[in-house]
Order: structure tokens, then C-alpha cells, then sequence
């Protein structure tokens, strides 16, 4: 989001800010779920194999994390991408100096 606001873009960095709440929101209500079926348990230590009883948790754990990483072809890698470009393009060093960063 640093580099969004770097870019003289409103459109891309609110595009990008809404995107991130929402796919930030995904493994957060995921964790409170794994506490909720854990009776709220939060010893990490004593959580282990949690994948086969809570498979709908597991499935939106995993979507978040391909979503906050960028993973090609969904919603994280359009708005991360849609940064990069207006970055690149401008003329200025400091727009490649940005795209850099972030690529980084």
C-alpha cells in the first residue's frame, strides 16, 4: 500500500486498500474460527491436524494466504499489479525506484 500512495493514482490505491481488507479479513476470521472449534484453546502447540475436521476453515485459510501473496489470476495479483504498472510507466526515476521496491 506504501508504494499506492507513492503514485499520483487515487483510483489504484483505493482499488488495492479495499482488496486488502477483504482478503486480510479471510485468514483473520479463519483463526477465530480454529479457536471457536478449539473451545477456545490458543496453545498452538496443542493445535495440529486441523485441516481434515474444519475443511471450510482450512479451504479460506489457504485462499487468504494465495490472495495477501499476490498468487496469478486472483483479486491480490490484479491490485499489486495495477500498482506496478502506473509506477513503471512514469517517466521520473522515481517511479522505477518504486517498482522496484515492490517488486523487491
Amino acid at each position: 500500500m506504501i508504494p499506492a500512495r507513492g503514485i499520483p493514482n487515487y483510483s489504484v490505491s483505493v482499488f488495492h486498500l479495499t482488496n486488502h481488507a477483504f482478503f486480510k479479513a479471510l485468514p483473520s476470521s479463519s483463526a477465530g474460527s480454529v479457536i471457536y472449534a478449539m473451545s477456545d484453546e490458543q496453545d498452538m502447540r496443542r493445535m495440529g491436524g486441523l485441516a481434515s475436521p474444519l475443511p471450510s476453515t482450512y479451504a479460506m485459510m489457504l485462499l487468504g494466504s494465495l490472495f495477501l501473496i499476490g498468487f496469478p489470476f486472483l483479486t491480490g495479483f490484479y491490485s499489486k499489479d495495477a500498482i506496478s504498472e502506473p509506477a513503471y510507466t512514469k517517466v521520473r526515476l522515481e517511479g522505477h525506484e518504486t517498482m522496484c521496491i515492490a517488486l523487491l
